[in-house]
């Protein structure tokens, strides 16, 4: 059996953490021996489990929520982890966009962006009012 602080110093979470994670039900609550809080390995593969789920992007909520709702239904995790996957892969199309938008400003020509018909048209798509129709290819050759 762990302390509060060996666990913390096994994970990496501060006692605060793990205080507020059992708080918040995504921890079972820890054993108590004179008064003080003791962890199993369970515990230590539970804050590890945690760990996992927000390094793949899901929030404290979203973690509680999967964890409450798959109790006895297994296939409900796979839901989860599609609607994360929907939501990164949007994330990495708006990431991939505003890369290519940031290259393009720092190879444009122009000395006011806001001259530059890529930004121009991007502007336009934005407020869903198109000024430019056929707005040029980010490229490092700007034809602005």
């Amino acid at each position: 059996m762990l302390t509060i602080g060996q666990l913390a110093t096994a994970t990496g979470v501060s006692t605060s953490t793990i205080r507020f994670w059992e708080r918040r039900g995504l921890l079972p609550p820890a054993a108590r021996e004179r008064g003080q809080r003791r962890y199993s390995e369970d515990d230590l593969s539970a804050i590890g489990m945690v760990l996992v789920c927000q390094e793949a992007g899901f929030t404290l909520a979203e973690i509680g929520q999967m964890q409450r709702e798959s109790v006895g239904r297994p296939q409900v995790w796979r839901e989860f982890v599609q609607t994360k996957m929907t939501h990164i892969e949007d994330s990495l199309t708006r990431l991939d966009h505003a890369r290519k938008l940031l290259t393009h400003a720092m190879d444009c020509p122009q000395e006011d962006i806001g001259r530059c018909r890529l930004f121009q048209a991007a502007v336009g798509r934005r407020v869903g009012n198109p000024t430019v129709t056929d707005p040029p290819t980010p490229t490092a050759a700007c034809r602005c």
